[in-house]
């Protein structure tokens, strides 16, 4: 591996753990909601449930913002870097994370502000580009021990077409993830960090299985909800 490749993974690696941390903590946060209540509360659509929903889709668009503020300040230190062609397609790559991570704080926020009007009683319109955060986009999904809770509790109908619905929204994320890191691998092949193809292909992968069980959680969970009562 040579000095290139080893400079980009240790940068790489250190941009991972500076977001993923930063994304934990905001996670925990107690207006972060995960990703099947998210859904549950947009269904139910009672006033207190859209003022969760304000409050949770407020803390991801802070979260955005200053993932945005890292990945321009990571593009500018790019620029300096001692391998010119090294420098200029992280310095790239990050000014288009900051764009994006921008643009999905700013639908957060006009979602939140949606929330609050419906909260109020107020007649609102969905902001364009609110629907994938409704269906749980950017929220950390359940965790086993709540997760193992509901499906303990499912008895009705109503419970397994909720636990369907999460499984299927999941595993559409999942195969998207899926795509966009193919995507990746494709346009780093052939560059100085060709490397990152690897990663990104395997990434590739560990998604597409991901789908593939959560298709068969929720193909079980509408199963059982025409068996229940």
């Amino acid at each position: 591996m040579n000095t290139i490749q080893i400079r980009f993974l240790s940068v790489t690696a250190l941009a991972f753990l500076v977001l993923t941390g930063s994304a934990t903590a905001q996670d925990k946060s107690s207006a972060v909601l995960n990703a099947l209540d998210v859904q549950q509360l947009v269904k139910r659509a009672e006033p207190g449930d859209s003022a969760r929903l304000a409050a949770h889709f407020t803390a991801l668009a802070e979260r955005y913002t200053a993932e945005a503020k890292r990945h321009t300040s990571m593009a500018q230190s790019f620029v300096g870097n001692p391998s010119h062609n090294l420098g200029t397609g992280m310095s790239a790559h990050c000014k288009q994370l900051a764009h994006l991570n921008t643009k999905s704080a700013t639908e957060l926020r006009e979602l939140a502000t949606y929330h609050e009007k419906l909260a109020a009683g107020a007649t609102a319109t969905p902001p364009a580009g609110g629907a994938r955060f409704e269906g749980g986009a950017s929220a950390p999904r359940p965790t086993d021990q709540e997760l193992n809770a509901m499906a303990a509790k499912a008895g009705t109908p109503d419970d397994h077409h909720a636990l369907e619905e999460y499984f299927v929204t999941l595993a559409k994320r999942d195969a998207a993830e899926a795509n966009e890191h193919v995507a990746l691998a494709q346009a780093y092949r052939g560059t100085r960090i060709a490397q990152a193809a690897v990663h990104h292909d395997r990434l590739a992968g560990l998604s597409r299985d991901s789908a593939k069980e959560a298709t068969a959680a929720a193909e079980m969970h509408k199963q059982l909800a025409g068996v229940a009562r």
